[in-house]
């Protein structure tokens, strides 16, 4: 009886599903134009936290005001990734100058690209915070270098569930399809997790820090 209770795991585990479901198709329908994904990536985020903190979800009317808010800043966030990837890239695959100055292009290629791996995710997620793209990749810096097995989480975590959709949509019967369709809500909603879970160790350290004097004021 507790099981189907109204507030027992079956029923949690339902809601929680069917909330997933939608919001990943919404987003899946939002991002078809490709010019407004980056700004759909911003309201599913926005639907995970509402959820979370138990308020309700953005209606149509609302949803249509978001996404013109928040396409041009979004965008700006959007060029930032695509302008370091070329970068990375180009150092990768592009032609090397050969000798010492090889070794460094590559080195700080991989460097860069994996600092930008362990950004990327919580970019999205601190965009919240600051609603300013330069901003929100200079704290999500600073807490992927504060935090970072949370931060390498975050990304194994994206870069599994880009692999894992097409292989339950495809390889699972059954039940492999609608884990398929929740995916990326509820890895939206894992990696916002993680990025809350080190934003709050950072700030109370800070906080500690502050407290005991250790900064000092200006």
């Amino acid at each position: 009886m507790t099981l189907l209770a109204p507030d027992g795991a079956l029923l949690r585990g339902w809601s929680r599903w069917w909330f997933w479901a939608w919001t990943s198709c919404c987003w899946l329908l939002l991002s078809l134009p490709v010019i407004t994904a980056p700004a759909a990536t911003l309201w599913l985020v926005a639907q995970q936290r509402r959820q979370a903190r138990g308020e309700a979800a953005l209606g149509p009317g609302e949803t249509l005001r978001f996404l013109a808010r928040r396409l041009l800043p979004a965008l700006r966030l959007a060029g930032c990734h695509l302008g370091i990837a070329c970068l990375v890239l180009v150092g990768l695959l592009g032609p090397s100058p050969g000798g010492p100055y090889g070794w460094l292009v590559l080195t700080t290629s991989v460097v860069a690209g994996v600092t930008w791996a362990l950004v990327a995710p919580w970019s999205v997620v601190m965009f919240e915070r600051t609603g300013r793209a330069v901003a929100a990749l200079r704290m999500a810096y600073v807490l992927a270098l504060s935090r970072i097995e949370l931060a390498l989480t975050a990304t194994v975590a994206m870069l599994a569930a880009t692999v894992a959709g097409p292989f339950l949509a495809t390889q699972v019967p059954y039940a492999g399809p609608l884990l398929a369709i929740a995916l990326p809500a509820a890895t939206a909603s894992f990696v916002i997790m993680l990025g809350d879970r080190a934003a709050a160790v950072r700030d109370v350290v800070t906080a500690g820090r502050i407290g005991s004097g250790s900064v000092p004021s200006g």
